[in-house]
């Protein structure tokens, strides 16, 4: 193996070792180390008591050998004063003294007591063969009757005695001390043992201890892995989604992404979107998802009512809680509440609801992903309304706010075309302030814009949704009804003179309108003659007085343009005018 890589599993173990000694498994670990050297200690104990046992049980025997040895020399010596044959006595007694004096000094007793007080043993024994040979010698020359004198009167017998009783009280003691080993390697031994079951019981926890830790880690390295993948897929989702609201051409195409995104990347969540109305005095409900069968919401909201709009950060709304909760709050959801914010401006309000156990812990739990979300949509709403501001810009009169003419007449063609695929009908109004020239040399031209502002916000305030107020020119102003009968156009057109009219006192100065009201296909045929018609009537209304409501003239039934189906009766206005 390559000396770099196993110098870095070392290092890696150093890593492991210096965090796990960090840790409750780090002090087992080392408990263990402790007693598994204790355990090592303990037999190397154990072996050098085994060392010192087997010495003095050497030495025991060789003490034992070199008595033995003593003893037959005396026997050899008997033997040889009885039968009276010292050859072979001679022998053995030559054999037992090669082997008492080739022992070592320390298998001789210590001492031996004597009369005359206490003697080196090796020198007793010395002595004692001294005196054998004396015999010996005797027995050779066959002087037996000598040998038996010399042996008796000698001191062998007394010399003996002393010599076999100190061997006796040095292997006593030699006994003692194999009895103490014995007794030491016994209890080291039993230590040891019970030393050993414990470490191996440590061990098995320690495995134990490792085992649960590496499988929690092991969870827990799954879990971050499941979570990582969770991240990215929502990160993946959350781009999606940001790169669709970026198609998002308007408020609905956004609030069909921002559903079909927050269904699937805030499942088992139901939510609402709240948005500012035109006026920004409140919000209205825009749109929602998964909140079949649920409780309905308030459609609208005030800015004052919302904890989450006045702090300017989330807030949850809890059911049945004495915490703060938004006036609004129907009090049976738990509602996670999040403002919509771009650029500075708060845009929207964003609401997730959760139902069941744990919910505002759920919530919780999405509330990073939830805000992603409402960053999206707020950013995507941002840029909607950017889009709409600029296309009103480019569209619309900076003075009166209506439209401008060249969307008047790209307008105008295709209500015309309309009405005609569908047989319907389809007038316009074309309105001109009286003497407007003179009341801007008479007030300024600070008035004139002033009365023109304030006749196309009377005019807007008298039209359906689906009319459309434009400024033609100068003070000249056209508004375009679709579906609407010519009888219907002189109704709304007399209220819209009267509106007029009514600004005179609150601008100090006489305001009125000539109107004159042409509709297709009663008094023309295309959409040049809808405008042509009805600019006719208007010059008309100015050359009667002024001040008045003059309708186009119709067409011939014998006209091969006028269509002949009837007419649909459009809008109550109709009706009522019929």
């Amino acid at each position: 193996m390559n000396i770099h890589i196993i110098a870095r599993h070392l290092k890696r173990a150093v890593r492991v070792a210096s965090s796990w000694i960090k840790t409750t498994g780090g002090l087992l670990v080392v408990l263990i180390t402790v007693m598994v050297a204790a355990v090592i200690g303990g037999f190397w104990t154990i072996s050098l008591e085994q060392k010192e046992q087997l010495a003095v049980r050497e030495l025991a025997r060789n003490m034992r050998l070199a008595r033995q040895a003593v003893m037959e020399m005396d026997t050899a010596v008997l033997h040889a004063m009885l039968q009276k044959r010292e050859q072979e006595n001679s022998v053995d007694f030559t054999r037992a003294y090669e082997r008492a004096i080739s022992h070592k000094a320390e298998s001789f007793p210590a001492s031996v007591s004597t009369p005359d007080g206490e003697r080196n043993g090796q020198e007793s024994v010395n002595d004692l063969i001294a005196r054998f040979n004396r015999v010996l010698d005797l027995v050779r020359s066959r002087d037996w009757a000598g040998a038996e004198k010399a042996y008796d009167e000698g001191g062998i017998r007394d010399c003996m005695a002393q010599i076999i009783k100190a061997y006796r009280a040095d292997l006593d003691v030699i006994e003692v001390q194999f009895s103490d080993f014995n007794r030491k390697i016994g209890v080291t031994s039993t230590a040891l043992l019970l030393l050993q079951m414990l470490t191996g019981a440590l061990s098995v926890t320690a495995f134990l201890y490792a085992l649960r830790r590496s499988n929690r880690e092991a969870k827990a390295r799954t879990l971050a892995v499941i979570s990582a993948n969770e991240t990215r897929d929502h990160v993946e989702r959350l781009f999606s989604m940001a790169d669709m609201l970026q198609s998002a051409s308007d408020q609905m195409d956004a609030n069909a992404v921002l559903r079909s995104a927050a269904s699937d990347l805030l499942f088992g969540f139901s939510g609402a979107l709240y948005v500012f109305n035109n006026s920004r005095d409140r919000l209205i409900l825009s749109t929602t998802w998964e909140r079949d069968g649920y409780h309905p919401l308030t459609e609208s909201l005030g800015l004052n009512q919302c904890w989450a709009l006045k702090r300017g950060k989330p807030h949850i709304n809890r059911p049945n809680s004495r915490k703060l909760c938004c006036e609004h709050h129907d009090g049976v959801d738990y509602a996670l509440e999040i403002p919509m914010t771009a650029r500075g401006e708060i845009l929207g309000l964003l609401q997730v609801y959760a139902q069941g156990d744990e919910a505002e812990e759920r919530l919780l739990k999405v509330q990073g992903l939830a805000t992603a979300i409402a960053d999206a949509m707020s950013l995507a709403l941002a840029n909607i309304a950017l889009r709409e501001k600029l296309r009103g810009q480019a569209l619309r009169d900076p003075l009166t706010g209506l439209y401008n003419r060249r969307y008047m007449e790209d307008t105008l063609q295709r209500f015309v075309r309309l009405a005609e695929r569908e047989e319907r009908e389809f007038s316009a109004i074309m309105i001109d302030l009286d003497h407007f020239k003179r009341l801007n040399d008479q007030h300024g031209h600070a008035k004139g814009d002033a009365v023109l502002r304030d006749s196309a916000a009377a005019i807007v305030n008298q039209l359906r949704e689906t009319d459309v107020a434009c400024r033609y020119g100068g003070e000249e102003l056209i508004i375009l009804l679709p579906d609407c009968a010519l009888d219907v156009a002189v109704v709304k057109a007399e209220s819209i003179r009267v509106a007029i009219e009514g600004l005179s006192e609150p601008n100090g100065a006489q305001v009125s309108a000539s109107i004159g009201v042409s509709s297709f296909p009663a008094t023309s045929a295309s959409a040049k003659d809808l405008v042509a018609a009805a600019d006719a009537a208007l010059y008309q209304a100015k050359q009667s007085g002024r001040n008045r409501v003059i309708r186009a003239s119709t067409r011939s039934k014998s006209d091969p343009s006028r269509r002949t189906k009837p007419t649909k009766a459009e809008t109550p206005l109709a009706e009522a005018a019929e």
